[in-house]
């Protein structure tokens, strides 16, 4: 997190109206994600070198756990943007307006291990479009927001 909050973007009911932008970059997430899920897997496979079907299963399952970190090191060190977030012109910030830090940012993606159910998604979504912050519930419990980048469309800027 960095001292200087020249790029603070406090989250209120205007900074956090990205649900559009959410939605594309989620999109653009979930194909990183799943690039991610294939190499960590082929990567398992090299090293394991398992010989049935059964055990690449296995590896692609103990792939799932990698998922969070895709977000959580992204927006714990990249600006609270992921690759979608930072095309879309949105990022995550903690209550104060700040980088989230790499704690907060991993426990909101913690659903990423389920990303690809379609209740997860659903439920995502629901908690976005029908809350006053427009928050999923998992950034209820890390404390963070998800805001446009720019502090546009009149939000406030510290």
């Amino acid at each position: 997190m960095s001292d200087d909050d020249s790029d603070r973007v406090v989250p209120d009911r205007d900074t956090t109206d990205v649900v559009g932008a959410r939605i594309a970059a989620q999109v653009v997430d979930t194909v990183a994600l799943f690039v991610q899920l294939v190499a960590v897997t082929v990567l398992l496979g090299a090293l394991v070198r398992p010989s049935t079907e059964t055990g690449v299963e296995g590896l692609a399952f103990l792939a799932l756990f990698t998922l969070p970190l895709y977000g959580g090191l992204l927006e714990g060190f990249w600006n609270g943007q992921t690759l979608g977030k930072r095309l879309l012109g949105i990022r995550v910030v903690d209550r104060r307006g700040r980088d989230p830090g790499v704690g907060a940012a991993f426990l909101r993606n913690v659903p990423a291990v389920v990303l690809f159910s379609w209740v997860t998604t659903a439920v995502a979504l629901a908690a976005i479009a029908t809350g006053d912050r427009r928050q999923r519930v998992f950034d209820g419990v890390a404390g963070t927001h998800v805001v446009d980048a720019t502090g546009g469309r009149g939000g406030a800027r510290r």
